[in-house]
């Protein structure tokens, strides 16, 4: 939009998400330490110094990224735990639900990951996210069964880091899922004496 003096109207909302997209972009391809405040300014069509009037620097902006990957995760959780009534499991299934579809998401939440793996504020913050969500779901999701289940989608979410890709073999990753949720069935967490976990 152009103001009345001939130029652009700033839009500070629009700079900010372009900051926090260019660096979630930036560290997916290239890590944390391989992203400078020039990179993502330069990414993201802006200066240094406007980069510096949003963030007062890059640790700044690393969380604010890490906190909105965080939002866009717990809204995705909401929304699957929307979709059924509060029963025994229903937290670790939306969780696992989730967190497959970040793993084979194609844009570039995968700096949550990337944060985690390498800030031991940021692995606080998550700490403390994932005690107040479990505090939350108590009474549904406190049994030692569905934490299995949470870490096992865990580790499928850090398999794909690892291969520093998304995972493609969605067939597998359906499976997978099936049997995870399958574990966090009532059912499953009362009898859960058998090797097949």
């Amino acid at each position: 939009m152009i103001t009345q003096t001939g130029r652009p109207k700033k839009d500070p909302e629009n700079v900010r998400r372009r900051l926090l997209n260019s660096t979630a972009s930036l560290m997916t391809n290239r890590g944390f330490a391989g992203v400078s405040v020039s990179d993502i300014a330069n990414d993201a069509g802006v200066t240094k110094g406007g980069l510096f009037h949003h963030f007062a620097s890059k640790q700044e902006l690393i969380a604010a990224v890490f906190e909105d990957e965080l939002e866009r995760f717990s809204k995705q959780i909401d929304k699957f735990l929307a979709s059924e009534p509060p029963a025994y499991g229903c937290f670790t299934r939306a969780y696992i639900r989730a967190t497959l579809v970040t793993v084979t998401d194609k844009t570039p939440t995968a700096a949550l990951t990337f944060s985690l793996c390498s800030e031991p504020e940021l692995m606080l913050r998550w700490n403390n996210w994932l005690s107040r969500r479990l505090t939350q779901h108590h009474d549904t999701d406190a049994a030692p069964e569905l934490e299995i289940a949470r870490l096992a989608a865990d580790g499928i979410w850090y398999t794909s880091l690892l291969a520093g890709r998304t995972l493609d073999n969605k067939e597998n990753l359906f499976r997978l899922q099936q049997r995870l949720i399958a574990s966090t069935m009532e059912s499953s967490g009362k009898n859960n004496h058998s090797s097949e976990f």
